[in-house]
């Protein structure tokens, strides 16, 4: 930053000492007019029409003067015999008047001004002003030495203060850097103060504060299920292993159970890594860019849970509408259906239906049960993870919060229904052709 802000420095003090010579240049050009302006009324005094160009002089201060006469109407009339051709008409310099901005074209060796006459005709007067031109150049040269000179220790001086004030800016914000690298783990709660910092800073430090804040939750987050798992998992563990230890000690080992403990133990692990791999692509938007077929997902899973609803002499109905298309990834999808069919199999009662429908731009999953359902006060709780109806059910308590995950990383929401405590409602995007 400081070396951007010295070339920028350096780039207009160049461009402002480049425009200095410029109009000093620009200068000396309208000088040389206005003295020949001088010299030519002085030597025109008297001169009336074209039959007084006989009295004007051909030289002025050692130098040779040159005439062309206009008409009125811009025509030539007649040149004097030193120029080859006549000059050309210039009547600019006969407006009067001051303005803001005049520019100056450099001249060459040779000048010449326009004198009105009376009688309406326009005499141009031509002098080489070799001597003119050469003491004002030095003078101005001597100027424009005279002005770098200046403009050196100006411009260091710019420059140092410049290097001071950005330094003094810039305190706040070095003060604010070293705060947030010293932001670790154990330090979460910590942030950028923004009172102090340049206004063109607070935004960005803004913006830092809210992605800690993000972190800090994700990493709280993190910890909580770190712990919950950790909990979740002791009790397994320990029947396993208390189911080994019998295993070694009896001839007899009772492998069914043994077999049990171990899919109830893949099974959680299983959901424990989904779970984590989905809370992972929270915020994504990577999922809301596939498409799934809905009627299908919701067959499909109805058919692999069938089974198991004739197993406890269950009932299970269906009801979709054909051609229902949503924004998610169909694995994902199938594996929320799934879930939701084994929490309404082991917690709830009677007949299962499920019913799928196109609304308002959402495709609409209903499944429901005849079973007491969930309090009102306590349905928010049933997508925490490691939360049962009851303890010694054989869920996981993780199967709904794998659900709303998967779903609201699909963009869709999902709910309990009002009024309908066995009822769970799921709505996702419709697929926008």
């Amino acid at each position: 930053m400081r070396l951007r802000i010295l070339v920028a420095l350096l780039l207009v003090f160049a461009l402002g000492f480049g425009n200095l010579a410029i109009h000093l240049y620009g200068t000396r050009d309208e000088l040389r007019r206005t003295m020949l302006e001088l010299q030519a009324h002085a030597v025109t005094e008297g001169i009336r029409d074209e039959n007084d160009m006989g009295r004007l002089p051909l030289s002025y201060a050692g130098e040779p003067l040159g005439y062309t006469l206009y008409s009125a109407q811009g025509e030539v009339l007649w040149f004097s015999e030193n120029l080859d051709r006549p000059s050309r008409l210039r009547t600019a310099m006969l407006e009067q008047g001051s303005r803001w901005w005049r520019w100056s074209p450099i001249g060459g060796r040779v000048i010449n001004v326009p004198v009105r006459l009376p009688d309406g005709a326009t005499l141009m007067v031509t002098r080489n002003d070799a001597k003119e031109r050469g003491t004002i150049d030095r003078l101005l040269l001597e100027r424009l030495r005279q002005s770098l000179l200046i403009m050196l220790p100006l411009g260091l001086l710019s420059v140092l203060l410049i290097l001071w004030l950005l330094n003094w800016t810039l305190r706040p914000v070095r003060r604010a850097a070293d705060l947030a690298a010293s932001i670790g783990p154990g330090e979460l709660n910590r942030r950028i103060p923004l009172t102090n910092l340049p206004v063109e800073i607070r935004p960005l430090a803004d913006a830092a504060n809210r992605a800690l804040d993000r972190l800090a939750e994700a990493f709280a987050g993190e910890r909580r299920f770190v712990a919950d798992a950790a909990h979740e998992l002791r009790t397994p563990l320990t029947v396993l292993d208390l189911r080994m230890q019998e295993a070694r000690e009896s001839e007899r080992p009772d492998w069914p159970a043994l077999e049990r403990e171990m899919r109830q133990m893949r099974r959680l692990v299983g959901q424990l890594l989904e779970l984590a791999r989905q809370e992972g692509m929270a915020g994504t938007q990577q999922r809301g860019e596939q498409t799934s077929r809905v009627s299908r997902v919701i067959r499909e899973s109805v058919a692999s849970m069938l089974p198991l609803f004739e197993v406890r002499d269950r009932e299970l109905s269906v009801d979709v509408e054909d051609g229902l298309v949503c924004r998610g990834n169909h694995d994902e999808l199938r594996e929320v259906m799934l879930n939701v069919l084994e929490n309404a199999l082991l917690h709830g009662a009677g007949t299962v239906r499920v019913r799928g429908r196109k609304s308002a731009g959402n495709v609409v999953i209903e499944v429901c049960d005849q079973g007491e359902g969930v309090a009102q006060d306590q349905r928010e709780a049933m997508f925490q993870r490691f939360s049962k109806c009851c303890q010694g059910s054989e869920g996981t308590g993780l199967g709904l919060a794998i659900v709303r995950r998967i779903v609201e990383n699909a963009g869709g929401r999902v709910a309990f229904a009002d009024g309908q405590a066995s009822t769970l409602s799921i709505l996702l995007p419709v697929k926008q052709a």
